[in-house]
């Protein structure tokens, strides 16, 4: 796969919202500050972190051990009812001059601890942040890009075409994104053009992979394929079966499973 980028230390701290806005019927734009932010460093547009949840019924958060690389496992080692939920997400804007992240949570009810957790979110609620690192990291001289995502890609996909890095002078990206509907559309940046597909209440991909398919490319030097895990995998088959791109070229990374929590 081609490589991200490398984070030489995974910063951990408290954070609490400052603001919740709801952007649509479908997205929360949560609003967090913690002093440790005004140094945070993010190293790509696309960065993501892990958001440490207190478990229901919890006011506060139990933070894992910082020490151990493998956050998961740092959970693991916690009481089971300190535990709290992690998910990752997107730094969609990092204002460092106050200490503050926003961060683009796509809500569906109860169905993961993410969603549910934003969904009842208020300015005073604590949570954790845990540093990740950031994928889209096109290799020096790729001029065609493919960018592909999907509704809980679209955050990030957002970050990339706001930063100017995905079509830097010289390149020409070439940008799909397959939503529920129309009501899951944000604004991104006017000067990159996007194919929207919807595919109601078909299963994810079943817009996307067809319309890479029959679409005219020229040869892809770099792909970002993000969203539900088959239909992200699916593209990067049909990019190195059917077009012959080096694997090496191709990002792909499943946000979540169809038929399971959203992670």
């Amino acid at each position: 796969m081609a490589p991200v980028a490398e984070r030489a230390v995974y910063d951990q701290f408290r954070m609490t919202v400052h603001a919740v806005t709801d952007l649509s019927e479908h997205l929360r734009r949560v609003t967090f500050r913690a002093p440790e932010l005004t140094r945070h460093e993010t190293n790509g547009p696309d960065e993501y972190f892990g958001l440490l949840m207190p478990p229901p019924g919890h006011a506060a958060v139990t933070m894992p051990s910082a020490d151990r690389l493998n956050v998961r496992q740092a959970i693991r080692a916690l009481p089971e009812d300190q535990r709290p939920d992690l998910r990752w997400y997107t730094i969609r804007r990092l204002r460092r001059e106050v200490g503050e992240i926003d961060v683009d949570i796509v809500l569906h009810g109860d169905a993961g601890p993410g969603s549910r957790w934003a969904g009842a979110a208020r300015p005073g609620h604590e949570v954790g942040f845990r540093a990740g690192t950031a994928t889209y990291a096109p290799p020096e001289g790729a001029r065609h890009r493919l960018l592909a995502a999907d509704e809980t890609a679209l955050p990030a996909l957002a970050a990339i075409l706001e930063s100017g890095q995905a079509a830097p002078e010289g390149t020409e990206p070439h940008v799909f994104v397959e939503v529920p509907d129309e009501s899951y559309r944000q604004p991104v940046a006017a000067d990159v053009p996007v194919s929207w597909l919807y595919r109601g209440g078909d299963e994810p991909g079943s817009r996307l992979l067809p319309a890479v398919r029959a679409a005219s490319l020229p040869v892809v030097d770099y792909a970002w394929l993000c969203g539900e895990s088959a239909l992200a995998s699916g593209l990067r088959r049909h990019l190195v079966r059917d077009r012959g791109v080096d694997r090496r070229r191709i990002l792909f990374s499943g946000y979540w499973k169809l038929g399971q929590a959203r992670t």
